[in-house]
């Protein structure tokens, strides 16, 4: 018998994988399925990038679901894990009926979801992992393939006819140093889609490169678990993890042995919270990885820890891309709703010292700044929106602006004081059937009559601060369109303007042509002719 762990619509999720090999480095037979990919295409959207693209989910059809079934009667299982979101929660609870009905195996959820709304998935299946799973599942799994009784395993949640079973958390893991590297060879690993196995295209979130060695163009890790904010609107306000890191030494082991087993290794990922912690650890990192690793970066930055030492070191090593969340410009918003502890100041004086990174020398010479902001807010109203275009007037020219759809989680903080005040409802909660899909992108023209002239007023804002971002628009003009209320009945024309404006940087600019063919050659043309990857979308 074998252990089977199933992802949800993310080839190359990184949970899952490192679960993977803790499981196999402790000898339990496992297998990987990647459940379908999420998919991408062209949309209309305020991500003012080379490529506007959405993420979306392809219908899970009948052949889809006979592939999975055919391949778990292969694999013979013991124990199936489900990973999911919650966009995933519906499709998890139809998966678990159908094996449920084909095999008379205990399934497991594990995964965001579980966690962070345990009452009501543990009705849907025999048991949930909820927080940590490493040990859990280690134990789960020994205790079924030798036969023993697994109801009192810590983090785990049973349900036996009805009956629920609240186990208590175990302590989390302090040294991460002894967790095996997430698991990205192709050994046991199926990907499903298009209703059948897919043999030759494993392909990775960003549809540039492939999930396994020896194919991989980009390499997706993380340095530490947790954070130590608190944001409202994030997993990490629940109180099931917190920071903690590994040893640089441990990272660089890593590193190494995917260049080695990628010789296309183009860029790494660092999907940490929050990268730039810890100024021993951070200086010890960047001298270490711009000797032996030498590749441009990816991380995540954030107002209050932006310690120019740090950055600088970080630049000089290979960072060469970020995003830095704004949420919004109106400081008593961001505090008191998002729980968001950084003054305007603190933003201001953060974006400098990322824009002053552009000087520094590094592997790359582009130095991509993403700034996020939280969009459709009803709470956020005129003067906030002001109070956050003053603030992007007052940020260095070229950022890169991004807004993303507020979402409700369940049983986040931010949730709770939306429900309780009625502004939404359950129906409007992540995972419910008409929820809202944290994945997707927001449309720039939405047709939702109720809102009576709500967002028309707020795309209008968020054109005027995609404005803010371009070196050849000068601010003047956006502090009078604001004033004059220009354009305000009249999206369409703002919305040109942006897209013109955008056009004219795009070809001035230098860098953008160095990071345009970084893109284009992430991985050889032979190689995307043979596995039909040549176009990104599909």
């Amino acid at each position: 018998m074998n252990v089977i762990l199933v992802s949800l619509f993310h080839n190359d999720n990184f949970a899952v994988r490192l679960l993977f090999s803790y499981l196999r480095d402790n000898n339990i037979p496992v297998y990987y399925i990647s459940f379908k990919r999420l998919r991408q295409k062209m949309t209309r959207t305020l991500k003012n990038d080379y490529v506007e693209m959405h993420d979306y989910h392809t219908e899970v059809t009948e052949e889809d679901i006979n592939a999975l079934l055919n391949q778990l009667k292969i694999l013979n299982p013991g124990l199936i894990g489900i990973s999911l979101q919650s966009p995933h929660l519906q499709i998890a609870k139809r998966l678990t009926q159908v094996i449920k009905n084909k095999f008379k195996v205990p399934i497991v959820w594990g995964g965001s979801h579980p966690t962070i709304d345990p009452e009501s998935c543990i009705k849907y299946t025999d048991m949930i992992c909820v927080g940590e799973g490493f040990d859990a599942m280690l134990e789960l799994s020994q205790a079924i393939l030798q036969g023993r009784p697994y109801g009192q395993i810590k983090n785990l949640w049973l349900n036996k006819e009805g009956k629920i079973t609240r186990n208590p958390s175990r302590p989390l893991i302090n040294n991460l140093d002894i967790l095996p590297f997430a698991s990205f060879d192709g050994k046991n690993k199926i990907y499903i889609d298009d209703g059948q196995v897919q043999t030759d295209r494993n392909i990775d979130y960003f549809g540039f490169g492939f999930t396994d060695d020896p194919k991989k163009a980009f390499h997706q890790t993380m340095t530490s678990f947790g954070c130590p904010m608190s944001c409202s609107f994030c997993i990490n306000c629940l109180d099931h993890d917190r920071f903690r890191r590994r040893s640089v030494s441990n990272v660089m082991q890593e590193l190494i042995q995917t260049k080695k087993n990628n010789p296309g290794l183009k860029v790494v990922f660092f999907w940490d919270n929050i990268f730039a912690i810890n100024k021993k650890w951070c200086l010890e990192f960047s001298e270490r990885y711009e000797q032996e690793i030498n590749l441009p970066f990816f991380n995540y930055s954030h107002p209050l820890c932006s310690d120019m030492e740090i950055f600088t070191a970080l630049r000089k090593a290979g960072w060469a891309i970020t995003v830095m969340g704004i949420q919004s410009g109106s400081y008593n918003l961001r505090k008191t709703l998002y729980d968001r502890k950084e003054t305007n100041e603190q933003v201001l004086e953060a974006t400098k010292r990322l824009n002053k990174l552009r000087k520094v020398r590094s592997c790359r010479s582009y130095f991509r700044i993403y700034y996020d902001y939280v969009k459709n807010n009803p709470l956020e109203g005129k003067k906030d929106l002001s109070e956050s275009l003053d603030l992007f007037l007052r940020f260095p020219k070229g950022f890169i602006f991004q807004a993303f759809n507020l979402s409700f989680f369940p049983n986040y903080p931010i949730t709770n004081y939306f429900l309780e005040n009625g502004y939404i409802n359950e129906k409007d909660v992540e995972g419910n059937a008409t929820g809202t899909s944290a994945s997707n992108w927001i449309s720039t023209f939405d047709s939702k009559k109720e809102y009576h002239g709500f967002l028309r007023r707020h795309e209008y804002y968020y054109l005027l601060f995609s404005l803010a971002q371009f070196k050849s628009f000068p601010n003047f003009i956006i502090r009078f369109i604001e004033r004059k209320k220009l354009f305000c009945n009249r999206l369409a024309i703002l919305y040109s303007i942006c897209r013109i404006v955008r056009t004219f940087e795009l070809a001035i600019r230098i860098s953008n042509y160095a990071w345009i063919w970084e893109l284009i050659t992430q991985i050889p043309l032979r190689e995307k002719i043979k596995n039909r990857t040549l176009v990104r979308y599909e």
